[in-house]
């Protein structure tokens, strides 16, 4: 027993010592320099291609990606709004919105957990206890993370039960969503159980519910740029692609905003499509340009709706 303690404790320290401060902002230096490199590099490569491909982009299709994007995050604050509730602490949605919008955009500073505590910081400041702010943010997390992961394998499940050459009939992917959608409901519970607090069914419901829709609105996001460039891709294919990406990119702690990665593996997911690599690419950078724009808009909006005081107990 003293062996099995012994080498907890060991792996314990190794992971901390990797996930210390120090290694996470050089790694995230690292990725950044090699995302430059390779972005530039493909840019000047490709430099006509991409010049064709940006003129299918009309104002409408830009304008309707940064809406949708905002929706996704309107999405995120009602969900916060569950998980403060959860932890204890009940907010508007004025005062949710205002928090998330102001605490996302700082998640473009390289270096340190400015995410977090900027959020920590803003969820104290409106009366919450700090170990309540803090198990707040981390349940966020955990459940975006596992809600994005889960609603990608559910809408790319025919494509993965091929990719490993299993049965594609109707029972089996009927059979296999339920198996994922079960795992996902205990895994949803379980997230809660690890702060400490009580989650009720309802709860899990809602929270899978905001999940869902939060993934149609920021998969669409994808889809609409996809589809202006005649890439051949369903929006339920796009949906889930983006959510795999946007699921892993969360768990890059190296890449900041999961630049890089959520594109890499959204990419990887598209991989069954007819429509061109180059132009896939394209719409994907497009994306990521009109999500950071609805960061900087969902942050304006928030101003607008900011609550002028803080809420009461």
């Amino acid at each position: 027993m003293s062996n099995v303690s012994q080498l907890f404790d060991t792996t314990r320290s190794v992971v901390a010592q990797i996930l210390s401060p120090k290694v996470r902002n050089a790694l995230k230096a690292i990725w950044m320099v090699l995302v430059t490199i390779f972005v530039v590099r493909y840019m000047v490569r490709n430099w006509d291609s991409i010049a064709d491909t940006v003129q299918s982009f009309s104002a409408v299709v830009l304008l309707a990606t940064v809406a949708v994007t905002i929706i996704g995050k309107v999405v995120i604050s009602i969900h916060s709004q569950l998980i403060t509730k959860v932890n204890g602490r009940e907010f508007t949605f004025r005062e949710s919105f205002w928090m998330y919008s102001a605490s996302d955009l700082v998640k473009y500073i390289p270096g340190g957990l400015w995410n977090a505590l900027a959020r920590v910081r803003l969820y104290t400041g409106m009366g919450m206890s700090a170990t309540a702010s803090t198990k707040a943010f981390a349940l966020e997390k955990y459940w975006m993370v596992l809600g994005a992961l889960a609603t990608g394998a559910l809408a790319l499940t025919p494509d993965g039960l091929e990719a490993v050459s299993l049965s594609t009939s109707t029972a089996m992917v009927v059979t296999t969503r339920i198996a994922l959608l079960m795992l996902w409901v205990a895994a949803t519970w379980l997230g809660g159980r690890l702060t400490g607090n009580l989650v009720s069914a309802m709860a899990v419901l809602r929270s899978m519910s905001e999940q869902v829709i939060m993934a149609v609105f920021f998969g669409l996001g994808v889809w609409i740029p996809l589809e202006a460039v005649d890439a051949g891709i369903g929006p339920v294919v796009a949906i889930g692609a983006f959510s795999m990406g946007r699921g892993l990119g969360y768990l890059a702690v190296f890449a900041p905003a999961g630049i890089g990665v959520r594109e890499v593996v959204t990419l990887w997911a598209l991989g069954g499509s007819t429509g061109s690599s180059k132009a896939m690419i394209v719409a994907l950078a497009v994306n990521r340009v009109m999500t950071f724009i609805a960061d900087v808009g969902s942050f304006g909006l928030s101003l607008a709706v900011k609550p002028r005081s803080n809420s009461t107990q």
